[in-house]
């Protein structure tokens, strides 16, 4: 990773670490592909629900997230612990997951 277009990565969310691992740590170029393929996993996971509220959630080298609305506007998230506050911010509003308009969404989208 260009140290110009990002950080180093040196901590991982607990979601961007595989229970199964035995490693007693994980470092950089470590299982790439793996941890690339679940983190496009989990973004599109969080798509599901962020696109009630107009947001779309993209992965980003690996390391962080992009979360944008439709007027262009964009964030950039750390970790999906980083996700929900500032999808809020994007959208201004507080996101609500008992929301019943949402349940039904989700729902709907299904299949």
């Amino acid at each position: 990773m260009c140290i110009l277009c990002g950080e180093l990565v040196s901590n991982f969310h607990w979601s961007d670490v595989s229970f199964k691992e035995e490693k007693a740590s994980v470092y950089v170029g470590a299982d790439q592909k793996e941890r690339k393929r679940s983190r496009l996993k989990r973004a599109k996971l969080a798509n599901q629900i962020l696109h009630f509220y107009g947001l779309n959630l993209s992965e980003w080298q690996s390391s962080k997230f992009i979360l944008s609305d439709k007027k262009g506007q964009s964030l950039i998230v750390d970790d999906l612990g980083d996700l929900w506050q500032k999808a809020s911010k994007l959208c201004n509003k507080t996101l609500d997951p008992c929301d019943e308009n949402l349940l039904c969404f989700l729902e709907r989208n299904d299949g």
